[in-house]
């Protein structure tokens, strides 16, 4: 394993784990601290047992709102009322574009079924704007919590006993709500043409709005690949959105094709297991067992990324790009 305490003695890109032996170091690392997870199996157990707080008074009222409006109009209003039933708490288990909490409910598309008979608080009733007001509370204390486990992460991957700072947490999460909206912000300043292009067209009725889709899913792609490691940069290097969107571009551009196959690797892994786990989920234990098993999973895949990123980004370095060896 590449040793970032001795990147001063050489610095020799030759000696750069691969992509199964990054990842097999992160799981390794994982095993001597597995405590680390019961952050998001707590979440989900929440998620599974506690409050489940509806969005159907919020989501209904948006649906009258857009009814009235001309063509899109009911469309747009069937799918808020399709959303009714949508659980806000939820947004407690923070999901970003590339790195999401490793929490397994949020995956289901009906975790209703898997609550128990007789049992299930729920809080369906209320005034529309009080639950609104919830939502960015509940957005917040997601990426609070989700800031403190991927920094906690972060000190596993380096082999180092996790801490918690609740300045450090705080600052972490404020540069994850930037880096969301820095994110967003490029990629409409990317696509606006295809984003005014597709408006018309779902105005007129047109059927090209598919093609429209597709087109503005290529610098969506493109972007996903280059700034895949910028989430790893805020948390290890402690750094700005903007500063992290440049250190992920550096070392995408410098290890290009390994990068694009551990980011196929990650997305196999995170993606795939929970095919797996959804085969446990008819019974109580295979829930519990499914939960733990994908919290597990997918922490150990976020630290590999963690260790993968910072090991070329030590090689890389703040400055010019270098070429990787071989």
């Amino acid at each position: 394993m590449w040793d970032r305490d001795d990147q001063t003695k050489t610095r020799d890109a030759s000696e750069l784990p691969g992509v199964i032996e990054t990842i097999g170091v992160a799981f390794t690392r994982l095993i001597t601290r597995p405590w680390i997870v019961l952050g998001p199996v707590l979440l989900d157990l929440w998620l599974w047992l506690g409050l489940k707080i509806t969005a159907g008074p919020l989501m209904l009222k948006v649906a009258d709102e857009v009814r009235p409006v001309d063509t899109l109009g009911d469309s747009v209003a069937n799918f808020f009322e399709g959303q009714a039933q949508y659980n806000l708490t939820e947004l407690t288990s923070m999901n970003l574009f590339m790195v999401r909490m490793p929490t397994f409910l949020p995956m289901i598309g009906s975790p209703d079924s898997l609550r128990f008979s007789g049992w299930g608080p729920e809080l369906a009733e209320g005034p529309w704007w009080l639950l609104a007001a919830t939502v960015p509370a509940l957005l917040a204390g997601g990426f609070v919590v989700g800031a403190a486990f991927l920094l906690m992460l972060g000190d596993v991957s380096r082999d180092r006993t996790p801490r918690f700072d609740v300045r450090r947490t705080l600052t972490a999460s404020y540069r994850l709500v930037f880096w969301v909206l820095t994110g967003v912000g490029l990629l409409v300043l990317l696509t606006w043409p295809l984003l005014v292009a597709q408006g018309v067209f779902l105005y007129a009725g047109s059927g090209v709005v598919g093609i429209l889709l597709f087109l503005i899913s290529i610098p969506a792609g493109i972007g996903f690949i280059l700034f895949f490691f910028s989430v790893y940069a805020i948390v290890l290097d402690e750094t700005s959105a903007t500063q992290a969107f440049r250190s992920s571009y550096r070392v995408i551009r410098a290890y290009g094709w390994e990068s694009v196959a551990f980011i196929v690797s990650y997305m196999i892994v995170t993606g795939g297991f929970p095919f797996f786990w959804r085969l446990l989920i008819d019974e109580a234990p295979g829930t519990l067992i499914a939960i733990i098993g994908n919290a597990f999973v997918s922490t150990g895949m976020i630290a590999a990324g963690m260790i993968y990123y910072e090991d070329r980004a030590a090689i890389v370095g703040p400055g010019d790009l270098v070429t990787q060896a071989g």
